[in-house]
This record gives C-alpha cells, sequence and structure tokens, in this order.
C-alpha cells in the first residue's frame, strides 16, 4: 500500500489496441491474467509494486507442508513472465525462524532497489512483527537487522503484527502500522518507526512504538492500522478498523494523524483520532488510503449502504479530521447479496481514483477493480459502469488485495485465486491505434518518491525539452537535464511533460 493524491491533471494515452479502459491487458501473460504456484499449500499474494524497468514484484505467503508458512516474493517481467534472474527461477521463499509460521502482508521498494517485506512471524511460543530486507536480487540483506531479519513485540508478550509499511524518503526511516493484542479478543491499533538499518527509532515516541488505545472506552476493542502515509515532514496519517468483539458485525472506521516525533496531532479531531460509522452504520472497515496536497485523506473500504449490500467505499476526511460530506464519498455496490469491499486505493495518472478488492460471496468470489472520477462520481468511461470483475478460470474463489499503476495507466491488481498467486493488469486509459506507443514514449523517473535529484530516463534516451508542473498545473521547472536538481521544489504530487510528444509522468518530491 504508498500514496500522495493529485487532482484534475490529464495525462496522455499511451497503448494501443482497440480496448476500453478497465479491459484486461492482452499484451500481460495469458489474456491479461498470470497464475503462480509457489507451494503445494495456499499461496496468497498482498501487496505489489513497479520497478523502474518496469518489472513487477509481488510479495506475500506461500506455504508447504516442510517450513509451513514463509514469506514469499515473486518478480515478473513487464509481460508477466516470470523474471528468471531474480531468486530461483523468479522466486524468493523466506522460512524466518525455522518451521515458524510467517506472513508479509506489506512491501517497501528502496530507491536502491532493495526490497522490505513486513508482516509476522510466529515460531509456536509468540507471535512478533517482523521485517526483512532483501538485496535487488531477492538475497538477504544482512546489512539490516539480523541477517537481514528484525523482530518486535510491540507490547508485552502476546501477538504483535505489522499490516503495512512505508518509507520516509527524507530520512530512510521505515515506518509500519498495525497491532498488538492484549487478549484473545482485544488489540491495541500501533504505529511504530524504525531507522534504515532496522533499529526502532527513539526519536518516535521515545521507545519508537506508539500503541493508540487513547481512552478506557478503547480498551474494549480489537483494533488494528491497516494503511498509512508518511508526509513530508514526518507526520503520519493512519487508518484502520475497531471491533467489538460481543458484536462481530459492529465495527467502525479509524483514523488518525501523529507528529513526527509520536505525539498526537491535537489539529486532527481535537485528540487525533476520529471514528465514524458509515452509511448504515454496520460493520464499517478502512484499508485504503491516499493524501491529498491540502492534507485530507481519502479512504477506501468496505461498509453495509442498506441491509443488504456490502459496498466498496470511498470518502473523505478533511484536515481537521472530520468527515467532508457526501459530495466528497462514493459507494460500489456490485450486486444484490453480494459483498464487495476495497482493500486498496490508488492514484491513477488521470487523477482518478482505482479501488481494488473483491466482490461475491464466500463461496464465490472474484476480483473487482472500481474507478472513481476524482470529484466521486463514478468513472463511466471505465467498462462503462466503473467497475470489472475477473475470475480465474474453475476457482471459485479470487480476490485481489493490492494494485499499481505503470507509468502508461496500466493497473496492476494482485491477490490469489484458489491455493495461488494471482495477477491482472487493467488497460487504465482506452486504446485507440495499433501501435506501441509505451514503447516510444514511457518514461522512467526515479528514485520516485524523490529528494533532491530527480533521474529522467526515456526510451529513446535523448534529451528532449520537459515541463514540470505542480497540481495547479503551473509550469514551475523548464529543462532538457537527464539528472534534475529539484532541492527548492516544495514537497507533493508533480508532473514531467515532454515538449514534443506530451508523453508524461508523475512523480513526489518529498
Amino acid at each position: 500500500m504508498k500514496k500522495i493524491l493529485l487532482t484534475g491533471f490529464m495525462l496522455s494515452s499511451f497503448f494501443a489496441f482497440s480496448q476500453s479502459a478497465g479491459s484486461l491487458d492482452a499484451s500481460f501473460g495469458t489474456g491479461g491474467k498470470v497464475v503462480t504456484s509457489i507451494n503445494s499449500g495456499a499461496d496468497k499474494a498482498y501487496a505489489t509494486a513497479i520497478q523502474a524497468d518496469g518489472k513487477i514484484l509481488v510479495a506475500g505467503v506461500t506455504t508447504s507442508g516442510a517450513t509451513g508458512k514463509d514469506f514469499a516474493i515473486v518478480r515478473y517481467n513487464a509481460d508477466g513472465t516470470l523474471d528468471t534472474a531474480f531468486g530461483t527461477n523468479g522466486i524468493v521463499t523466506s522460512d524466518l525462524q525455522g518451521g515458524s509460521d510467517d506472513v508479509a502482508y506489506s512491501m517497501a521498494l528502496l530507491a536502491d532497489g532493495k526490497i522490505v517485506l513486513a508482516g509476522y512471524s510466529d515460531d509456536g511460543s509468540q507471535k512478533k512483527a517482523a521485517i526483512v530486507r532483501y538485496t535487488a536480487m531477492g538475497a538477504l540483506d544482512t546489512d539490516f537487522g539480523t541477517g537481514g531479519k528484525v523482530y518486535t513485540s510491540f507490547e508485552g508478550t502476546l501477538a504483535s503484527e505489522i499490516k503495512v509499511i512505508k518509507v520516509h524518503l527524507a530520512t530512510g526511516n521505515l515506518v509500519v502500522g498495525g497491532n498488538a493484542a492484549v487478549s484473545s479478543t482485544k488489540a491495541k491499533p500501533v504505529i511504530a518507526r524504525y531507522t534504515a538499518a532496522g533499529a526502532l527509532d527513539t526519536n518516535f515516541n521515545t521507545t519508537g512504538i506508539k500503541t493508540l488505545w487513547l481512552s478506557t472506552n478503547d480498551q474494549q476493542y480489537q483494533m488494528t492500522v491497516e494503511d498509512l502515509v508518511v508526509q513530508a515532514n514526518g507526520k503520519i496519517s493512519a487508518v484502520g478498523w475497531e471491533d467489538f468483539p460481543s458484536l462481530p458485525w459492529d465495527s467502525d472506521y479509524w483514523l488518525c494523524r501523529i507528529n513526527s516525533n509520536g505525539t498526537m496531532d491535537t489539529g486532527f479531531s481535537g485528540d487525533g483520532v476520529n471514528v465514524l460509522n458509515g452509511t448504515f452504520n454496520g460493520h464499517d472497515r478502512a484499508y485504503g488510503l491516499l493524501l491529498k496536497d491540502d492534507n485530507s485523506m481519502v479512504v477506501a473500504g468496505g461498509g453495509y449502504v442498506t441491509d443488504l449490500n456490502y459496498s466498496a467505499t470511498l470518502f473523505e476526511i478533511t484536515p481537521a479530521g472530520v468527515a467532508a460530506g457526501t459530495s466528497s464519498q462514493s459507494n460500489i455496490p456490485y450486486a444484490s447479496l453480494n459483498d464487495a469491499i476495497a482493500y486498496d486505493v490508488e492514484l491513477d495518472n488521470d487523477g482518478k481514483f482505482v479501488m481494488t478488492g473483491s466482490n461475491g460471496t464466500a463461496a464465490a468470489k472474484t476480483f473487482a477493480i472500481s474507478r472513481v472520477n476524482s470529484n466521486y462520481t463514478i468513472d463511466t468511461t471505465f467498462d462503462t459502469d466503473g467497475k470489472v470483475t475477473t475470475a480465474f478460470g474453475s476457482n471459485a474463489v479470487s480476490e485481489a488485495f493490492d494494485a499499481a499503476i505503470q507509468p502508461d495507466n496500466k493497473i496492476v491488481a494482485v491477490g490469489y485465486t484458489g491455493n495461488d498467486f494471482a495477477v491482472a493488469r487493467y488497460l487504465g486509459t482506452a486504446a485507440t491505434s495499433g501501435t506501441d506507443e509505451f514503447a516510444k514514449n514511457a518514461i522512467n523517473l526515479y528514485p520516485n518518491p524523490a529528494g533532491n535529484v530527480l533521474n529522467i530516463a526515456t526510451a529513446d534516451a535523448g534529451a528532449n525539452a520537459y515541463t514540470i508542473f505542480d497540481v495547479n498545473g503551473r509550469a514551475v521547472i523548464k529543462s532538457k537535464a537527464t539528472s534534475l536538481n529539484i532541492e527548492n521544489l516544495q514537497g507533493g504530487v508533480y508532473i514531467l511533460r515532454f515538449d514534443d510528444n506530451g508523453a508524461s509522468a508523475k512523480f513526489v518530491k518529498q
């Protein structure tokens, strides 16, 4: 999960073939889909990232009879074939503690190409939060933690787990969100910060760990952080949910904002936390987060919109921590008696919101991708009704948990089908010609997010003139440099557009 929001800026169409936005990309895998079996047991992908060279990283968990659940990473070439130069035939698995159950929920791709996975490791005596760093080629990075691994008990000796990990580019710090159990039915939401080397950062809340039961009332709930964004100034915005254990369908959206030193940001809802009920006041959960330039939150998840329809939801929270109102929200119901949920939200290159999740029943589910305009109306240019579902062969159950937007606006969604990793790629822009414009117009901006220097690489490697625009469409830099000093740019989202052919790409300045 990753995100800062750009609104109101349209980019060019890159790709070919006479297909509409939302169609599966026929140039990827088989008919737009790839299924990978790692071991004989259940494999699930929870996270994805796109490298600067267009290769696709997918991470999650694999299960075998020999070692149980293990961290897993698969790297695919841009066409969906396995990248055999990575790990063993494109696959890396890690049994962290010798037979422990290890699940990776989140992934961060570092500027130097290293890969960080986060989740939990359970050796049978204690379930600990786990972070593992790999080299760009998939080997454990022994410069991180102990042998590439870091384990943390957030509170006491009960279970701890990480659901999301992000990198603060300015410092290299790793910021994680998750939960710490206090009983079999109750848990605290947790934010923790680590140095780039894997040590807890004691400049954050003196211990590096912030648990977020803030009142006596909180102590009756099971709570967790599901996603977060680290602002350029180090503040942390996070979302998740709280469940009342004795009423399993009584849950609420949970949101918070924390200062860079670990104190609560009291400018957000008075005490740094807000809890919200959805439209129908039942089983409301937040899983995905974007942050707008004014620090408003865009939150994705699920909630009942009637007593029969559980819907993927999207809504906005103001910088002050209150709901922005019905004009800044959208519900995506699929079919009566079906449950639709969004586990992730991404910003595409046209400033639209792409939600990724699942639709169906417990016995029959599919990938579910929906797109919403920046004004929260359904984007009817995306498969005519703003949503698509994707099944994988004869498997009855498939779910998507994460997505990434390519520079050409294609959408890569990852999850599982049956017992295997599943990846699908969709067109984000209607393709209108028969030539592969991406080959000519592809732009790689790196690192992204960027600090003081932005590198620009194009397919033709030419020194063509380009212009950088801010979110209001103002030109802020004109250059031909392939390595550009952007130290004086304010933190935020920018578009780089080439003057000759209009090819564009988005980057974030931290």
